[in-house]
């Protein structure tokens, strides 16, 4: 009798309130749009923008029940401002009455894990200007393209952003099941972040995403179509939105459903281990599909990272210069102006698609020519320069991390003291050196290296009692694959991770699959006593750990017309602080020596010592 009383009490309670164990219902969608999906191609450019972008605009005007983010580079806000103001005005709409979360990232759809932070922080930087110009604002979650990721965004992304959206990868790759928010430590600083696929079922909620991937592929097939809407591909996911929202759940932002998710019974925001940076699809190893390996047969990845690395620090020098030109008493606005001109195609250049997945021919030329209009712009800020400055000096040191300017024979230290620079051998122009360039003294690279290739020519030398460099050149074997590796220790490795060059992460030896990155500042220590730094300038190549062969490999897989794979390492004898010290000096902030010559500025590298 008292159990069927009970069951009369608990059916006229679910009459009341509903089914005793129902959860809340949530689903989200990121919606990533990139302008430079063909990179160069602004055909492309502007179907996306009006085949996919503004008819996914016009589907959440006429559905106000449907909420999501939209995500889009700060480049694209500049295009649709400048030729489809009709797409900003709607866009601009939904954003003001809170139904999309805008999502910027970048400037430009970089490989923003293949360089320092400081390239992505300019970037954010710039696409924050943007946003204010045309009266937009971004939320506080970050996006980025190709999903990729690094624990360092901790330190990277510091005040600016509050939660990372990512994928299951690369935590599936490393890491077994995880939680959907979770806190990411690096060093000092710590970031929420939202895995894509973290667990679903939650103890008072249920979560599912309605729509995550490339914005294009909503109503278009992208390549398939030719980037033009395809109806029945808009009216399948069209109908994927109405089938949740029969089905109870309700659409929230990003931001809602963290915030939803930490107030859940019982949750409490796990601290994330450590994972490698990494990307969508980490089973081509991640960094390395954009940092060596090579599918379409036009691409030169090594070189093309390269040539952005070059520049970065082209544009860092000339920086450093107005800003004294400017201490000088001289007029430097218009400069400052060209300046951030040369920052924006400099980040232009850095874009993923030049060298990933399967780039044409104009997409790994897009890198070439946004460089070459990089440089452009700096040669017209040196000739003005050098008007500014001809007479203030002979030349003078720069230092890139400080931007101090100097008189040659004085330059600040990393100690902040005082140095003259007598390590440097700056003065010295002999038969094959030039200046700037260190003596090398024969000797044998103190540590094991092995080389896979048709042939190769290596040059080693000593720069002091601690600093090694190589240089070595391999010829492409039948198979196309170049392989240089590196003995190391058994028990890990220590490195920068992406984004997050002033810390020394410890790698062990423990991982599910091989860990492969970017090493944006050069920098790994063996563990055996000497660090080892790639000169990011020559080729910039990702590196793979093969843990159980110990064996650091830098992998290039050259197609027929790339004949050749050029690589220079250094190797620094001593602590792995002294390594990351020189790294950090040679790669993300290097220092130069400049001349002031009659015809106008003469620049020379300094190898840190």
């Amino acid at each position: 009798m008292r159990t069927k009383m009970l069951l009369l009490l608990l059916a006229a309670n679910f009459q009341l309130t509903g089914h005793l164990s129902a959860k809340d219902k949530y689903a989200i969608g990121l919606f990533h749009f990139n302008l430079q999906y063909v990179a160069g191609d602004y055909k492309i450019e502007r179907r996306i923008i009006r085949e996919s972008l503004y008819p996914v605009l016009q589907f959440f005007d006429s559905h106000p029940r449907y909420r999501s983010d939209i995500e889009i580079q700060g480049y694209g806000i500049e295009v649709l401002a400048r030729e489809h103001p009709d797409v900003l005005v709607l866009l601009k709409k939904l954003v003001l009455r809170g139904q999309i979360e805008l999502v910027i990232a970048h400037y430009s759809d970089q490989l923003f894990i293949g360089y320092p932070a400081l390239d992505l922080q300019r970037s954010i930087q710039l696409s924050d200007e943007t946003l204010a110009r045309y009266g937009l604002e971004r939320s506080r979650v970050f996006f980025g393209q190709e999903f990729q990721y690094s624990p360092a965004l901790a330190t990277a992304l510091r005040g600016k952003y509050d939660v990372i959206a990512t994928s299951s990868d690369p935590n599936s790759w490393y890491q077994e099941e995880t939680a959907p928010v979770v806190k990411v430590g690096y060093g000092d600083d710590t970031i929420q972040a939202l895995i894509g696929g973290g667990r679903k079922e939650l103890a008072g909620m249920e979560w599912r995403i309605a729509f995550l991937d490339d914005g294009e592929e909503f109503n278009t097939k992208d390549y398939n179509s030719d980037f033009f809407r395809l109806p029945s591909q808009e009216k399948e996911n069209m109908d994927k939105y109405q089938k949740l929202l029969q089905d109870g759940y309700k659409f929230v932002t990003i931001t809602e459903l963290v915030e939803r998710i930490k107030k859940d019974p019982g949750y409490s925001v796990p601290a994330y281990p450590f994972v490698p940076e990494g990307t969508w699809h980490m089973k081509v190893c991640g960094p390395f599909m954009w940092m060596g390996r090579q599918r379409s047969g036009v691409e030169t990845d090594g070189i093309t990272r390269a040539l952005s690395y070059q520049a970065r620090g082209e544009v860092l020098r000339a920086e450093a210069l107005i800003r004294f030109a400017g201490q000088q008493g001289r007029d430097v606005a218009e400069l400052k102006k060209l300046l951030q001109e040369a920052w924006k195609h400099l980040l232009l250049s850095e874009v993923s698609d030049s060298s990933g997945w399967d780039p044409w021919l104009v997409e790994v030329q897009y890198t070439d020519n946004e460089v070459a209009t990089t440089r452009r712009l700096l040669k017209e800020i040196l000739e003005q320069l050098w008007k500014m400055l001809a007479g203030t000096g002979a030349g003078w040191m720069i230092d890139t991390r400080t931007g101090v300017v100097l008189p040659i024979g004085t330059a600040t230290g990393a100690n902040g003291k005082i140095d003259t620079g007598a390590g440097t051998r700056l003065p010295v122009e002999t038969a094959g050196h030039k200046i700037g360039d260190p003596i090398l003294l024969p000797a044998a690279l103190p540590i094991n290296f092995s080389v896979s290739a048709q042939s190769y020519t290596v040059q080693t030398g000593r720069i002091n009692d601690s600093l090694y460099r190589m240089d070595i050149e391999c010829l492409r074997p039948a198979d196309g694959a170049v392989e240089i590796a590196f003995e190391t220790a058994a028990d890990g490795l220590e490195y920068s991770p992406s984004c997050g060059e002033e810390v020394r992460a410890v790698l062990p030896a423990v991982w599910k699959h091989d860990p492969a990155f970017a090493l944006t500042n050069g920098f790994i220590y063996l563990n055996n006593g000497y660090s080892l730094i790639k000169d990011n300038t020559v080729e910039h190549l990702a590196a793979t750990w093969k843990v159980s062969e110990r064996k650091l490999v830098f992998r290039e897989e050259l197609k027929e017309g790339n004949p050749s794979m050029r690589m220079r390492f250094y190797v620094r004898k001593g602590s792995a602080e002294a390594g990351l010290r020189f790294a950090n000096r040679l790669n993300p902030f290097p220092s130069y020596r400049v001349e002031n010559g009659r015809d106008g500025f003469h620049f020379f590298n300094v190898v840190p010592e």
